[in-house]
């Protein structure tokens, strides 16, 4: 199993063995957004967690166009599908404008009154993999919404800007949107929430928050390679190479004594 994040976050992944609340699994970071340079380093870190080159693996992503490609470089069989966080992430905002629409009991109600429990069958749909289904009440769902805009009306506004954004993204990763249900009954991942979680306590704050001190790409990257190695207990041992120099040969009476033996 392979579960990568992107733009900023595309250079940290994570990949693990067995399915959904396994443990372990190890951090890798590629500084290069190449399609060769993330595959050499996911076969790498697959490697150390016992892959062989055979065997099912399965590339998460938020439906990055490089991660798209990548399992056609990588051995078969490898799939890729969109990691369900980020679908949920883009209804959720819809859900939230329906539920104040149904306690408000406006007059947007009125010519909306459905709008709650058809979000929500999108969102269903969706999980389950249906679709073209989905899609079509979408864009009935945006149609409807159009017709009962008001001018001035931010919340109408709103709601049918977040579904032409979700309409957009649903078509464009039609074919990595799986059966999410299935998966999940069957103890397999369909997010890459562990993958987010180690991107944000690495670089999320500096990087994406708008901090005064914001690092620079490659200080972000050399700082991840770092946080990658411990989190993988990996680090003490990379540091076992000799940092000092040997000592030039210099005669004796050129060499300082130390001050406790210059004391004696």
């Amino acid at each position: 199993m392979f579960a990568a994040p992107s733009p900023i976050q595309r250079e940290t992944s994570r990949c693990g063995r067995g399915g959904r609340g396994e443990p372990g699994g190890r951090y890798f970071i590629s500084g290069s957004t190449a399609q060769h340079a993330i595959r050499d380093r996911a076969l790498h870190a697959l490697e150390e967690v016992g892959y062989r080159g055979f065997g099912d693996a399965t590339v998460i992503s938020d439906g990055a166009e490089i991660l798209k490609r990548l399992p056609r470089a990588m051995p078969k069989p490898t799939t890729h599908i969109v990691d369900w966080f980020h679908i949920a992430m883009k209804i959720q905002p819809m859900q939230q404008i329906a539920d104040h629409i149904v306690r408000s009991r406006s007059g947007t109600f009125d010519a909306l009154p459905s709008i709650d429990p058809d979000i929500r069958a999108v969102k269903w749909r969706l999980w389950h993999a249906r679709v073209d289904r989905a899609i079509r009440e979408l864009e009935r769902l945006l149609a409807r919404v159009k017709d009962a805009q008001k001018e001035g009306e931010f919340s109408i506004a709103r709601l049918h800007s977040l579904g032409a954004q979700l309409l957009t993204y649903v078509r464009s990763n039609r074919s990595a949107i799986v059966n999410y249900g299935k998966r999940h009954r069957s103890g397999l991942r369909v997010a890459t929430t562990r993958a987010e979680s180690a991107v944000n306590s690495l670089v999320g704050k500096r990087m994406v928050k708008k901090q005064q001190m914001r690092w620079s790409l490659h200080g972000a990257h050399m700082l991840m390679q770092v946080r990658a190695a411990e989190i993988n207990g990996e680090l003490r041992k990379q540091l076992r190479a000799p940092f000092r120099q040997p000592e030039p040969s210099v005669p004796p009476i050129f060499k300082p004594k130390p001050p406790l033996l210059r004391a004696a």
